[in-house]
């Protein structure tokens, strides 16, 4: 039948025969099975997946609909509307649906197409998924959806979205479809028109290849980057290495922190001025300091603990990629081997320099044999010496605990020693803190003795707050073998401490520091007692002991303590006549004199009197 298309109404095809109207709108048609096609649909989601599949039956179906939208365009027709309620018939035409309802079609106030809203029944989509007998989660009326969508987008010549807010797949009754000029969806549905968004197989190839080719430059250079991080470790040149070799390969400035948020080692470029304690991260994690300063920061792992930190920074806008996140990983686990290595090299050692200070305290090595292991530990037996004592508050009522802090605090001290190259032994014996300190190496410091131990001291109570602290020090000795001597001078010294002073000097002892040295210290008591305890009973201000003290300090001279207290002789020798009878003895008798004036410097050493 042969028809002048331009003077055809739309309309009046629909009238004709089925075959007779396929024929009017095409020149040739080649059916396909819906069984095909649904086979076809099963074979693509397992080679391409379900996203990808759908986006390909979308566009099959687009442009269908917009090869009968044009064919539409060639006749005769009234109105818009008569161009919108064509298309259903046409769906139907083709064996997609058995039936179509045109719910409602909505225009706003200035006549513009709101929505078209439409009910499809028998979609040959879902009667071939519902075959399986089981129901979809999403709907799946891909070819349907893109046909309407092509279709409609033609005859009203703009971009309409149609959307599938119900299906029959699901379990519903009926397939539910809005269909929208895109402008109105807003940004709802931009993830759905981008499966009407044609894309070249080429070019999607082309884009995975250069991602690939990106991935393996990546891995590449990864790797390239771990074989010299594994040169370094098996160096044993130390981290300092590894920050130099993260700098060099990413020319991003680098460093390495302890546990303690301390920098260990940094390459050039290193400045920072924000505090590193607030940065604590247990994964790799970037974070935005300021607005010009980023840090990417992972932690370093070993006997399951965080043990420090590696650290790229960045200025202003710039943001880590995945080669400098797997970059720092690899150098995270390289320093962890050798902060380790380190760790178990360090411990060895240490526990035998304990050992060997354990033995000497306990005199059970020979000079000989002492003077070859001191060779051995890299202590020169010839070097001068000497020693601090720490004590502090333990609670006797958790002993397990007060180990474990004692352990840590050995370690956190020969930290602190290492950490300024001096020669040290730091060992415990009950709940004391011994240091052998070489002096050569400690004079190199050119800082004081009394400096150094409070820096000492802070560095303790920084690291544990929770206690306070007592170091006793010894005098210098010439040579290794009178270790035990500097032991004895400390223990000397703590005994003379006081709640005021937390540093005590041997050598600021006078001669009651032969008291001092004396083991059990209840003898000290009793001889403090017995010299001056019936004084300290009568005398609360101190009043008489502070006279008696001027009075042998003076020589026992009476004109010259006078003088030198302010006081009239003849009040002086009432006070010196009162001190005599409490005491019970001569104060004219030296013998008697010197044993109550080392009492009362020992009573002055441990602060509790105060002349």
């Amino acid at each position: 039948m042969n028809m002048n298309l331009g003077t055809t109404n739309l309309n009046d095809i629909f009238e004709l025969p089925k075959e007779e109207a396929l024929k009017a709108f095409y020149d040739r048609m080649v059916t396909i099975p819906s069984t095909a096609i649904s086979a076809l649909k099963r074979e693509l989601v397992v080679a391409m997946g379900e996203d990808r599949s759908k986006g390909i039956f979308i566009r099959y179906g687009w442009h269908s609909g917009v090869s009968d939208g044009k064919k539409a365009l060639t006749f005769q027709w009234e109105d818009e509307l008569d161009l919108i309620r064509s298309g259903p018939k046409l769906h139907m035409a083709h064996g997609y649906l058995g039936d179509v309802v045109i719910n409602d079609i909505k225009y706003d106030k200035e006549g513009d197409l709101e929505f078209i809203d439409v009910s499809w029944l028998h979609s040959f989509e879902v009667d071939e998924y519902l075959k399986d007998g089981t129901y979809s989660k999403q709907a799946v009326c891909h070819i349907l959806c893109g046909y309407a969508s092509g279709y409609l987008s033609t005859v009203l010549k703009r971009p309409i979205l149609v959307k599938e807010t119900k299906c029959g797949a699901m379990g519903y009754d009926n397939c539910e479809v809005i269909c929208k000029p895109i402008e109105k969806w807003g940004g709802e549905q931009e993830c759905e028109y981008s499966y009407y968004q044609s894309t070249s197989m080429i070019q999607e190839l082309d884009e995975v290849t250069e991602k690939l080719k990106m991935e393996r430059d990546n891995l590449t250079t990864a790797y390239n980057v771990h074989r010299k991080l594994i040169e370094g470790l098996l160096s044993k040149k130390g981290l300092q290495r590894i920050v130099n070799l993260l700098y060099k390969t990413t020319g991003l400035p680098t460093f390495i922190e302890d546990e303690y948020n301390q920098i260990m080692v940094k390459s050039d470029d290193v400045t920072i001025d924000f505090d590193l304690n607030k940065l604590s991260e247990d994964k790799v994690h970037f974070i935005q300091v300021s607005p010009e300063i980023g840090i990417l920061r992972t932690p370093i792992f070993f006997e399951q603990q965080v043990k420090g930190y590696c650290s790229f920074l960045y200025t202003k806008d710039e943001k880590p990629s995945d080669l400098e996140h797997m970059i720092l990983e690899q150098a995270s686990l390289t320093a962890s081997i050798i902060l380790l290595n380190e760790n178990i090299k360090i411990n060895t050692e240490q526990n035998i320099r304990r050992g060997f200070l354990s033995d000497v305290l306990e005199n059970r090595i020979e000079k000989e044999e002492l003077y070859k292991i001191a060779y051995y530990l890299h202590f020169n037996p010839e070097d001068s010496y000497w020693m601090l004592t720490m004590e502090r508050n333990i609670n006797h009522s958790d002993m397990k605990n007060e180990i474990e802090v004692n352990e840590g605090l050995v370690r956190h001290i020969n930290s602190f020693f290492r950490e300024r190259n001096i020669n040290t032994i730091v060992s415990q014996k009950s709940s004391e803190i011994i240091m052998l300190v070489e002096y050569s190496s400690f004079q190199e410091l050119y800082m004081k003795q009394s400096k150094f131990i409070q820096q000492l001291l802070k560095h303790c109570s920084r690291r544990f707050p929770g206690y306070t602290f007592h170091v006793g020090v010894s005098s210098v000795v010439e040579n290794i073998d009178q270790i035990s001597t500097l032991y004895e001078e400390t223990l000397a010294a703590l005994k003379a401490k006081n709640p005021k002073k937390r540093v005590q000097y041997y050598e600021d002892l006078g001669i009651e520091s032969v008291l001092f040295q004396i083991p059990d210290e209840t003898l000290i008591h009793r001889f403090v007692h017995k010299q001056v305890g019936e004084l300290l009973e009568v005398d609360k201000n101190l009043d008489l002991i502070q006279t008696l003290y001027a009075y042998i300090e003076n020589g026992m001279n009476i004109n010259g303590t006078a003088k030198a207290i302010s006081m009239s002789i003849s009040g002086l020798r009432y006070r010196l006549e009162k001190i005599s009878d409490i005491l019970g003895i001569d104060l004219d008798d030296t013998k008697s004199v010197f044993s109550v004036y080392m009492a009362l410097n020992i009573l002055k050493a441990k602060g509790e009197i105060a002349i």
